[in-house]
C-alpha cells in the first residue's frame, strides 16, 4: 500500500486546513440558516402569489429583483461550495494514497470551472444571476477569450480583495488554464483525464498512454508538483469564499483572524519542505507576506514572535505563541456561538 511520504505531509495538512475552513463555512451557514433569504411582503402581496407561479418569477414580475438575486446567490453559493469541497477532499485523499491520476482529474473541476463561477459571483452578483438565468455560456471559462482574459479578470478580483502583490493574477491564470506552460495544472489535468491528448503542448508521446505507464516511479514528481502548487490556489479560493459569504452573513473578526493564524503558520511550515526546483517567486511572495502579517499580528496582541514549535501549535489551534491554555479554550468555546450567527 502506497502512503504519502513525510516531506509532503505539511503541504497536505495545509490543503486540508483550507478545505476544512471552507467546509465549516457551509456547515455553520446551514446551521444558522444563513443561506435562507427572508423577504418582507405586505398581506396584499402575499395574497397575490399563486401556487402556479414560481416565487422567483413572481419577485421578478413585481420588481423585487434584489430579493430574487439574493435568493439565487444564497442558494447557489453553498451548492457550488459543497461540490467543490467534495472534489477537493477526494483529490487530497487520492493523492495521499498515490492515486495521482485520480487526484489530478478531481482537482480540475474546482480550480477551473467552480472557481470561475465563484469569481463571477464575487465580481458582480447581479450580472452572475442574469447569466445563470438566461446566458449560462458566460459562466464558462472559455468566455474570457484566453489566458490574457483570465489574467485581467483575476486581477480585478485580487484588486477588490486587496491582495494584488500578495497573490499574482498572471500566475493564478497560468496555473489554471495555460496548456502551453510547463508550470500549469491544465496540461497535467488534461493528461490525467484523457488517455491520449493531441494539443501540441501536451501531446501524448509516441508508443505511450498518458499516466498509464508512469507507475510508482512517476509519483515523486507528481506529488512534488501537486503539493507545491495546490495550496496557492486553495488560499485564493478561500479568500473569495470568505468575502462572498461576508455579503450574505458576516463572520466575526476574531474567528477570521484565528483561521488566518492557522493558515499562515501552516504555510510557513509547508514552505520549508518545497524543493528548490519546485520553489516559485509567487509562492515565496505569499509566504513572505503571511509571515510578515503573522509577526506583526502577534506583536500587536502582546505575544512574542513564533518559533517552530509555536507554528505547529498555531496551525492546530490558532493559538498565539505562549498563550495560556485557558485563553485558548475560551476562544475555541466561543466559536460555537460565532457559528450560530455565521
Amino acid at each position: 500500500m502506497i502512503t504519502l511520504p513525510e516531506k509532503y505531509q505539511s503541504a497536505h495538512d495545509l490543503c486540508f486546513i483550507l478545505h476544512d475552513i471552507m467546509t465549516q463555512i457551509i456547515v455553520s451557514g446551514e446551521k444558522a440558516d444563513a443561506f435562507t433569504t427572508h423577504v418582507k411582503l405586505s398581506e396584499e402581496e402575499i395574497e397575490s402569489i399563486s401556487d402556479e407561479e414560481h416565487i422567483l418569477d413572481w419577485l421578478k414580475r413585481n420588481d423585487k429583483v434584489e430579493d430574487k438575486n439574493q435568493i439565487i446567490s444564497s442558494t447557489v453559493l453553498p451548492a457550488i461550495l459543497s461540490d467543490m469541497m467534495h472534489c477537493i477532499y477526494e483529490a487530497l485523499s487520492s493523492a495521499s494514497k498515490g492515486k495521482m491520476s485520480v487526484a489530478y482529474m478531481l482537482i480540475r473541476k474546482p480550480i477551473q470551472e467552480s472557481l470561475f463561477v465563484l469569481e463571477e459571483m464575487y465580481l458582480d452578483r447581479d450580472a452572475f444571476v442574469g447569466n445563470l438565468e438566461s446566458n449560462q455560456s458566460r459562466l464558462q471559462p472559455k468566455i474570457t477569450g484566453g489566458i490574457d482574459g483570465h489574467k485581467k479578470r483575476i486581477s480585478q478580483v485580487l484588486e477588490s480583495l486587496k491582495f494584488n502583490g500578495v497573490l499574482d493574477s498572471n500566475y493564478i491564470a497560468q496555473l489554471r488554464y495555460d496548456k502551453s506552460s510547463n508550470d500549469s495544472f491544465d496540461g497535467i489535468c488534461n493528461k490525467a483525464m484523457h488517455l491520449f491528448t493531441g494539443h501540441h503542448s501536451i501531446k501524448t508521446e509516441d508508443s505511450n498512454i498518458n499516466f498509464i505507464f508512469s507507475g510508482v516511479k512517476g509519483l515523486p514528481s507528481q506529488w512534488k508538483y501537486f503539493y507545491s502548487r495546490l495550496p496557492y490556489l486553495l488560499f485564493y479560493i478561500y479568500l473569495i469564499v470568505e468575502n462572498v459569504l461576508e455579503r450574505i452573513a458576516p463572520t466575526s473578526e476574531q474567528y477570521i483572524l484565528d483561521m488566518m493564524r492557522r493558515i499562515s503558520a501552516q504555510f510557513i511550515l509547508a514552505s520549508h519542505d518545497i524543493e528548490e526546483r519546485y520553489a516559485t517567486d509567487e509562492n515565496g511572495e505569499l509566504v513572505f507576506s503571511l509571515s510578515a502579517w503573522l509577526l506583526e499580528h502577534c506583536t500587536e496582541n502582546g505575544y512574542p514572535d513564533p518559533e517552530h514549535s509555536d507554528l505547529i501549535q498555531m496551525a492546530k489551534t490558532g493559538c498565539f505563541p505562549k498563550e495560556a491554555q485557558e485563553s485558548i479554550d475560551k476562544r475555541i468555546a466561543s466559536y460555537s456561538a460565532v457559528q450560530d450567527v455565521v
